[in-house]
């Protein structure tokens, strides 16, 4: 794609902006439920390895999926070779919004970690049915429901996708079955409840102690959370989770819209495009995104507050002249350190500070401060589009 709808796209994705959602994020389209499953399965891989497995599963959500335990035990036999060996794997994960506690039965502990997944699907859907977008994806893979089926006396509508059969009822599955590359595997639900009331006790975890994991540093030391906080900080996450993923889910809906705005066009951006075939992409994309927004006005508006609230001059400066003397990593993040203090900020040590590393840090910082006035100015949103760089 050419270098102004590039940088387009990526001011437009910047704005993050937020759009009133009242749909309530659901997994499942049963309120709560607790199921219980076997599980079997066998197989031979080529030919060298022959594979036996039985366990049980059980899950247990409410707020119709949203928060869900989910604990299975499995014991599975190989025989690779003549050689006979066992495994036998305990794992219980504990889903609440966007953090999970998974526990390690082995160490004795459990890990809470941000649930990036549920976060990514809130995003996408901006608060909506995961099950009807998840049925249009299935269709969209070649995915066919192909009948329906009673299990313990709930019909649930029977899909098939790549070698694998489930029969789901209201979102839930009651009943996979699988057979790819030799290895066939069946979970069918022996016992199942819904609508139904749980307690707090129904989400209980072992007596471990907890570690908080940062995923987004795993190079980080995990630390023992005080268990008595652990409410009020799975409600912070879920809150700044939601606020997240509705400026995620309206900014991928303005993207869409100009994505399709540019299909229009017709043309190949496959082949090198002339000056003219950029300016018509350009002016098709950002009229359809800026309709998707309510109008130009209002498009330039959230575009320049977005860039503006990030011109934090003392930050700046202190950044300018803290890393411009920095020549170590241990420099570099003692400059870290004293600006999260200074600002009350909350950014993680850097890993590499490399020469190319500081001028790009500081390259960054001068092209920033070129911006920010011809953006003051900027009355279009062309002339908006002016401030940007030009990508090299």
């Amino acid at each position: 794609m050419n270098k102004v709808i590039k940088i387009s796209l990526m001011a437009l994705l910047g704005t993050g902006l937020v759009a009133a959602q009242t749909n309530q994020m659901k997994l499942y389209e049963v309120k709560s439920g607790k199921v219980t499953y076997e599980l079997k399965g066998s197989g031979n891989i080529m030919g060298m390895t022959q594979i036996s497995s039985v366990g049980k599963k059980r899950i247990i959500f409410s707020d119709y999926g949203v928060k869900k335990l989910e604990e299975e035990v499995k014991i599975e036999n190989q025989t690779v070779m003549g050689k006979k060996k066992t495994n036998k794997t305990h794992t219980l994960v504990y889903m609440n919004g966007a953090v999970l506690y998974a526990v390690d039965f082995e160490r004795k502990i459990i890990n809470r970690m941000k649930n990036h997944g549920m976060s990514m699907a809130n995003a996408l859907l901006g608060g909506g049915n995961i099950k009807e977008t998840g049925e249009a994806m299935m269709i969209k893979m070649g995915g066919k429901k192909t009948g329906t089926e009673k299990i313990l006396g709930y019909t649930c509508d029977i899909w098939d996708l790549m070698g694998v059969k489930q029969c789901i009822y209201k979102g839930v599955p009651l009943k996979i079955e699988s057979n790819i590359m030799g290895m066939k595997s069946t979970e069918v639900a022996t016992k199942a409840e819904f609508d139904i009331f749980l307690s707090n006790d129904d989400f209980k975890l072992p007596a471990y102690p907890i570690y908080g994991m940062n995923t987004s540093d795993y190079q980080s030391v995990p630390k023992e959370l005080d268990k008595s906080k652990l409410d009020a900080m799975d409600a912070k996450d879920n809150a700044q989770a939601k606020a997240e993923s509705k400026k995620a889910a309206e900014g991928m809906k303005i993207l869409g819209a100009g994505l399709e705005a540019l299909a229009k066009t017709g043309i190949d951006m496959d082949k090198e495009l002339t000056p003219e075939q950029e300016e018509i992409m350009k002016k098709a994309m950002m009229k359809a995104m800026a309709k998707s927004m309510g109008g130009e006005d209002k498009m330039l508006a959230k575009m320049k507050e977005d860039i503006l609230k990030e011109e934090k001059i003392e930050e700046m400066k202190f950044a300018q002249e803290c890393f411009g003397d920095a020549n170590t990593l241990k420099e570099a993040n003692s400059c870290v350190d004293k600006g999260n203090k200074m600002f009350d900020d909350d950014e993680k040590p850097m890993h590499s500070w490399t020469a190319q590393d500081k001028k790009e840090m500081l390259d960054d910082i001068k092209e920033f401060e070129k911006i920010v006035p011809c953006v003051k100015k900027a009355q279009t949103i062309d002339a908006f589009s002016q401030c940007m760089p030009v990508e090299r």
